[in-house]
């Protein structure tokens, strides 16, 4: 049972065209489940929300799951322990959560969230998405202390796409963390060619082994590859060329990554981001990107074109060992991605 319209994982992506069930991933929450928090840390794009959704929502879960995305930008503890709260309350049958009032009590909410958790009977799964999105220093701390004491039966699974100062140290130490990178969630070559085959498109295996070579298993780059794939009358030419400069890809990264970040930091990217040499000589604009950042404010950075009344800057860094390689997942480079190797 969750806080959401249940549906089994496979009727799930079959209503949602273009998914496909990462059976590893799954058994890896599953796995996850009998330790106290699980948190999956990657870049914007690499298919958490997905994930968590598939997992929470297959035939035969039998956990209860409360399931909470943070609103972009939520920076008021109440309103976010209010959400918390309401969650937990939509998964167990309760009463709608009180409205924001002043003089709100931190450690009294965590001890009600606490409280009302521990008497939901069964397992119980409590999901925070988008974590990232918390800007509020005080919540963080308070959820750091719940996180810490959940009662009994009671599994918290944490999706962000940076580490955030939550404090879980000891979890660690005491093995009740568990922990999902983004190179977990990349999808494998397998992966990759079912992906395609969900939106009806075939390719011949090296143009595909280019495609993941390419987006280095990014969700987010492969499903944009895919729509911009569909009806295109020469597949082989499009892969090869697929890059940051994709106006698909450069729209995701301005709405997903640059637009997110303070306005400081986008005037900050925007000013230090680089012309390469045969840029400049050509006297070129548009930009190429290769993510050798690891992290995404940079590769947004990169990946975008110049804003109406910002400094015309772009870059195409290529990686520390040649000018050829133009992968175009946001995260950090994986190990072997080179193609000059």
């Amino acid at each position: 049972m969750t806080g959401r319209p249940a549906a089994g994982s496979r009727a799930a992506c079959a209503a949602r065209p273009g998914l496909i069930d990462r059976h590893d991933l799954v058994a890896a929450l599953d796995r996850a489940a009998g330790k106290q928090v699980t948190i999956i840390s990657a870049p914007a794009g690499s298919g958490k929300t997905s994930l968590l959704q598939a997992w929470a929502e297959r035939a035969g879960q039998q956990r209860r799951i409360a399931f909470m995305s943070v609103r972009p930008g939520q920076h008021d503890a109440q309103l976010f322990w209010l959400a918390l709260l309401g969650a937990v309350r939509v998964a167990t049958g309760g009463a709608e959560p009180p409205p924001a009032a002043p003089g709100f009590n931190g450690q009294a909410m965590v001890d009600k969230v606490r409280s009302e958790l521990a008497a939901s009977g069964g397992p119980f799964v409590l999901i925070i998405d988008d974590l990232h999105e918390l800007s509020s220093a005080e919540a963080a701390g308070q959820l750091t202390a719940l996180l810490t004491s959940l009662p009994p039966g009671v599994h918290a699974v944490v999706a962000t796409r940076r580490d955030l100062p939550l404090r879980l140290h000891q979890l660690r130490l005491a093995g009740e963390l568990a922990e999902i990178r983004a190179a977990q969630l990349r999808f494998t070559e397998n992966e990759t060619r079912e992906l395609l085959s969900a939106a009806g498109l075939t390719l011949p295996d090296p143009v595909l082994a280019m495609l993941h070579q390419r987006t280095e298993g990014w969700a987010a780059g492969l499903r944009l590859a895919v729509l911009s794939l569909d009806g295109n009358p020469n597949p082989e030419r499009f892969v090869a060329e697929f890059s940051g400069n994709d106006r698909t890809v450069a729209e995701y990264l301005m709405a997903e990554m640059l637009d997110r970040q303070p306005p400081e930091v986008q005037r900050l990217l925007l000013r230090t981001s680089l012309l390469d040499q045969g840029q400049r000589r050509a006297g070129r604009r548009t930009p190429r990107w290769s993510p050798t950042s690891s992290t995404p404010s940079t590769a947004a950075a990169r990946a975008t074109p110049p804003l109406p009344g910002r400094p015309r800057s772009s870059a195409r860094a290529s990686c520390a060992c040649c000018a050829t390689c133009r992968p175009i997942s946001p995260g950090p480079r994986s190990p072997g991605s080179c193609r000059s190797r």
